[in-house]
Formats: C-alpha cells, structure tokens, sequence
C-alpha cells in the first residue's frame, strides 16, 4: 500500500545506503588498525610526542636519557627526597591487592595473621586476572559486532551503487607524489631537450586524481658530440586523470611554460617569454612496480595549443610518469 512512496524516498533511502557503507568501511579500517599492534604503537607515540610532559619523562628516563646524562643529585638524599621507598610501594600494592581480594571473596573471614598478606596477595591476583577475563570478553563482544557491521569477515551486502575508495581516507592519505619526463627532438630554434617534472596529486575516487605541478626543461646540447648542459626552460603545471576502463585513464592540463634559455632566476620575471600549453591525451598504467614507485604510467598528449606558439612547438608530447 506504500508502493507509491518509493519513488519520493528513493533519494534519501540511496543516500542512507552510502552513508551505512561509509561506516562500515571506517570501522574498518579502525579494526586494521587495532589489529596492527605497530601502526597502533606507531600512533599513539606520534601522539604522546606532542604532549611536553611526556617529552621531559622520555628525555629524563629513556634509555638514551640514561646512558647521556645523569639528573642532577643524583643519588644524594635530596636528589631522593619526595620518592617512595620499596617498602612503601610494596605496602601500596598489597593494601591494593588486598582491598582487591576482600571485594572479590564478600567481605568472608578465617585467614589467619600469619597468611594474610599472601591470602591478600593471591586474591588480589585472581581479582585481577577475573577483570581481565571481563575485559577481554567485553572486547570479543565488540569486535562480533564491527563483522556484523562489515567491519571484519562479516556478511554484508554489496552496495548498490559504485563506492568511493577514498571517500573515508585523511586528506593526507589521498595525497600523491609523482614524477615524470619527456624528451623533444632538437630543432632550427631549440636543442635537445628532456623535461622534468614533479606533481602533487589529490585522489578524488576511483582512480581520478586532479593536481599541480612543475617542471625544468634541461638541454643537452645538438649531438652526442655537441654535448651542452643548459637552463632551456621552466613550467607551471595543472592536470586532471579520470579512469575510462582498466588501465586507461583520459588526461588533461594546462599549463604555461617559460622556453627561452636562461642563466639566471630573475629573466624568468619575463612574461613575454611565457607561453601556453593545452594537453589531451590518454594514459596507461603499467605494471613496472618496486619498492620505490607504487605506479607507472606512460602518456600520449596532443598540445592543440601548440600551432598558436611562437616559434612553433612539438604538438604530441610522449611523457613517462612515476608515482610515489
């Protein structure tokens, strides 16, 4: 009898759908976390770092802070002034134990003087241990609950729309760091010439990364026996890649790019000498992976701006790109 509302909360009902995926996924990745006892450790002590207090105990009481240096007083009764003796300490622990110990047996009698602190001793323990045991159960319960949740090896449904793979990361996670280079034929104006460049990327989802970069245009002179190192040029650069199908991506940017040979910084101020380069093209992302560089791609552009330049440039450029 509600058949007819559908079409009004479809909106919403899709929109609840992606948001109950979205958790699911951020628990997780919080449950990867937990269940990475170095990535935790790592990150609570990227945390603790911040805190000064535990900065000056870690320079105070590390073990590099003991071997290169000794507070001062040390060993003398003032440096010892306002510390607990062992005694005292052990004295804590078995009235803490103890007080454990009489919670845990309901107040019951019948030790005698002569085993009271160990009787203290073993209940305190055995209390200690049944909390732990609660804990620990406590902890199984919640982790039963994030595979419900799809957190871990749960069942859960597959999303009917295409989810984001970055859409629950930090800012800082969906960051990409990319290197890339081309080389153009020298001719009557320009040497030979390799362009070098260095770009930051922003992973929208999917594969589709939009960003800036820069490049140095380094000649090499007009043969291998006229071999020339020299400033050609420099570039300002933006782009966009958006996944077609696979491992290609379709690619595009703009960028304005100084190629005039220079020897000093300030001829670059020169905006007469800046030109304008239009690019579209497509990628492909080869599996030419190490330890290094996570992708590989290569790149076929046409510059249609490239007719417009004055001199004449290469209008189809052929770049190798690597990410990192």
């Amino acid at each position: 009898q509600h058949a007819g509302m559908s079409g009004l909360l479809g909106r919403e009902y899709a929109g609840m759908n992606q948001g109950v995926y979205y958790y699911s996924q951020q628990l997780r990745e919080y449950e990867e976390q937990w269940t990475s006892p170095e990535a935790l450790e790592q990150k609570t002590l990227a945390a603790l770092n911040r805190v000064p207090a535990f900065q000056t105990f870690m320079k105070e009481n590390s073990m590099l802070g003991g071997l290169f240096h000794v507070p001062a007083g040390y060993g003398s009764p003032q440096g010892l002034s306002g510390l607990q003796t062992r005694d005292q300490v052990a004295a804590l622990v078995q009235g803490q134990a103890g007080g454990m110990a009489a919670a845990g047996a309901g107040g019951s009698g019948g030790i005698g003087a002569g085993g009271a602190t160990d009787a203290a001793g073993g209940g305190g323990m055995a209390a200690l241990q049944s909390k732990l045991q609660n804990a620990q159960s406590q902890l199984d319960n919640y982790k039963s609950k994030l595979g419900a949740l799809g957190a871990g090896n749960g069942n859960m449904d597959m999303p009917d729309f295409k989810p984001n793979d970055q859409k629950t990361k930090t800012f800082w996670k969906r960051l990409e760091y990319g290197a890339d280079f081309q080389t153009t034929h020298n001719n009557y104006y320009f040497p030979l010439v390799t362009d070098l460049g260095l770009s930051l990327g922003y992973k929208l989802g999917h594969n589709n990364v939009i960003g800036v970069g820069a490049s140095y245009k380094l000649g090499w002179g007009s043969g291998i026996q006229h071999i020339a190192f020299s400033s050609q040029g420099v570039g300002l650069r933006s782009f966009l890649q958006i996944r077609i199908k696979g491992s290609f991506s379709a690619t595009g940017g703009f960028e304005y790019n100084y190629t005039t040979p220079f020897t000093e910084f300030q001829q670059l101020k020169q905006l007469q000498y800046w030109t304008t380069v239009g690019l579209i093209g497509v990628s492909k992302t080869v599996s030419l992976k190490n330890r290094v560089f996570k992708k590989t791609s290569v790149s076929l552009l046409w510059d249609f701006l490239s007719y417009q330049s004055v001199p004449k440039t290469q209008p189809i450029l052929f770049r190798i790109g690597y990410t990192f």
